[in-house]
């Protein structure tokens, strides 16, 4: 018998390209004027300096990741808004009600195991956007260095919605999956 189409389980490619599309959108808006000032502006010394710098962060051990952690508790969390953030991102609240329209027994854990593959992932996203935080920081310093202060300010803006935000939902994310399990996950 052929699936119906509310199974439980929506096709992997269709999970995909609904997460990919805030990924997309807000990559672009973020990355395009960063991408623009750094050919327009920057020395590519500089440029090609920083990137490397940033990449370093991928190199950190999980455990300095609470180093930096904002709260242990999803209270601070949301008085930041970070919970908004969550509704606008890849597996977050709007791409969830759209998929949950034609699937609605669909949840993205189902258990420890896909919790704890949640955690992994979590890490490796935050890892992600500390190097691009990185990147667009060491940037908005050498423009206001310069004395671009205009994409100065419009760095440190994008910075903090494309990259400070999401490494706090990441460790928002990690706090209510433990809190959901009664113990710390991935820890």
């Amino acid at each position: 018998m052929a699936p119906s189409g509310n199974a439980a389980a929506p096709p992997a490619g269709r999970l995909a390209f609904y997460n990919a599309v805030p990924s997309v959108v807000w990559s672009g808006l973020s990355w395009g004027p960063l991408t623009v000032f750094c050919h327009q502006h920057m020395a590519r010394p500089w440029l090609y300096g920083l990137l490397g710098l940033s990449v370093l962060a991928y190199a950190l051990p999980r455990g300095w990741f609470r180093c930096w952690q904002l709260s242990e508790s999803v209270v601070a969390y949301r008085r930041v808004g970070v919970p908004v953030v969550n509704r606008l991102a890849q597996h977050g609240g709007v791409v969830n009600a759209l998929i949950r329209r034609r699937y609605p027994q669909y949840r993205r854990v189902r258990g420890h195991r896909s919790g704890a593959a949640l955690v992994g992932n979590s890490y490796h996203m935050e890892r992600f956007h500390v190097a691009a935080l990185l990147v667009f920081l060491w940037a908005g310093a050498y423009a206001a260095v310069q004395g671009y202060w205009g994409w100065a300010g419009l760095l440190t803006l994008l910075n903090m919605g494309y990259n400070l935000y999401p490494i706090w939902l990441q460790q928002y994310l990690r706090l209510r999956l433990a809190a959901s399990a009664g113990k710390p996950l991935g820890r």
